[in-house]
């Protein structure tokens, strides 16, 4: 009986041996896919807004499978892990399908988490990773105690056109404009003569010449002394110029910067657009737009505005807005930007689309896009084209 246990003993020993011995050999399974896990990559952004906008693109019941990771100074955003990328094939088909720039690459998951709670702690502005990932976050701010939070929000910057708000006349236009500055409103034709509005909303409106100063009133709680900002639209009817145009508008309150209004009469041009596409169906109308522009033969009568402002929104693209064309009374204008290879970029040359370009800091509205090369070159400019609907149409 003794012998027996003692052999027993003996062997549950040796087995123990064997498995530690095994188990020192092996690397660490944690450590492993720590260091070698395939995911489906989403996008590269420098900007939280921009990766915002990829993120809620994504179908809902797909979000919490979302990983925000570091990559030097860029955020990716990243689906899927396995440690054989053709276990995640099926993951960037579905993800492709969709229409986004997905790609098989190699991440450390020990630089992601999840986005949910990344999303829920990011700052509107751009913050270096560094100050994020990895870090414990406060408690978030409310999002009225942030300076001009509504920036955030495509909604609102769809209404912000980079060159500013251009106000035809007969036309009902939503504008936003700062519900805690002063506003400006400016008339192109003449003196303002006169301001329609609804003073009981808590609106004060000053006139001078050509300009309307608008400031939102900002009453204190008194139950709570909480200051109220104004949300609640409200229309304004200009009376400018010696015709006495009358320009339509109805404000919407935001927290955003103040706003610059251009009251500007184009009848002339309108006339004279409507008489070039008049009759011709609306997609000839935007191939038509493109081809001039490439052409550098642009109607007189479209209003050619120079830009010359950059977009750091891709790792290894450069985008640049060269100007803007503008075909008044049709309700469409015309983006042309130059695109080319930044120094950093791997390589020589890089095959592009246009559904690459169609992100919210480049277009709003779009009805139409081309690309004057679908391979850049490193030191070979190309030109983009996006044809939207203007916020008048």
């Amino acid at each position: 009986m003794t012998s027996r246990k003692k052999k027993s003993r003996s062997r549950v020993s040796c087995l123990l041996c064997a498995l530690a011995v095994a188990l020192s050999a092996a690397p660490a399974h944690g450590k492993k896919k720590l260091s070698s896990m395939y995911m489906v990559q989403l996008g590269t952004f420098k900007t939280a807004t921009a990766l915002r906008e990829t993120y809620y693109a994504i179908p809902e019941k797909l979000r919490p499978r979302v990983l925000v990771c570091r990559s030097g100074q860029y955020w990716t955003l990243e689906v899927g892990g396995s440690e054989k990328p053709q276990e995640v094939d099926a993951v960037f088909k579905k993800f492709k399908d969709m229409g986004l720039e997905a790609m098989v690459v190699k991440m450390d998951p020990a630089t992601c988490q999840s986005a949910t709670s990344w999303l829920s702690g990011v700052p509107a502005q751009y913050t270096a990773p560094e100050q994020i990932v990895g870090t414990k976050s406060e408690a978030p701010r409310k999002s009225e105690d942030r300076p001009y939070s509504d920036l955030s929000d495509p909604r609102v910057r769809r209404l912000i056109p980079p060159g500013g708000v251009r106000v035809l006349p007969e036309v009902t236009t939503k504008v936003v404009l700062s519900n805690r500055d002063v506003n400006r409103i400016t008339c192109s034709e003449g003196p303002i003569k006169d301001i329609i509005y609804s003073k009981e909303k808590g609106i004060t409106v000053k006139t001078e010449g050509n300009d309307a100063f608008v400031k939102f009133l900002i009453p204190r709680d008194p139950m709570t002394g909480e200051l109220k900002y104004a949300t609640a639209p409200s229309e304004f009817y200009v009376v400018c110029g010696e015709a006495s145009t009358i320009y339509t508008l109805i404000a919407l309150p935001r927290n955003v910067p103040a706003q610059a209004v251009q009251l500007v009469s184009t009848r002339k041009r309108i006339n004279k657009n409507i008489s070039i596409l008049q009759g011709i169906p609306f997609e000839k109308k935007v191939v038509l737009m493109v081809k001039t522009a490439y052409r550098d033969e642009i109607p007189e009568s479209f209003t050619v505005r120079r830009v010359d402002k950059s977009f750091d929104i891709f790792r290894y693209v450069a985008v640049r807005l060269n100007r803007t064309v503008t075909a008044e009374g049709e309700g469409l204008i015309l983006n042309e930007y130059v695109i080319t290879l930044k120094p950093g970029f791997p390589g020589t040359q890089r095959r592009l689309k246009e559904t690459l370009f169609l992100t919210p800091e480049l277009a709003q509205h779009p009805v139409g896009i081309a690309l004057e090369y679908l391979i850049l070159r490193k030191g070979q400019p190309s030109r983009l084209f996006i044809v939207e609907r203007t916020t008048q149409q």
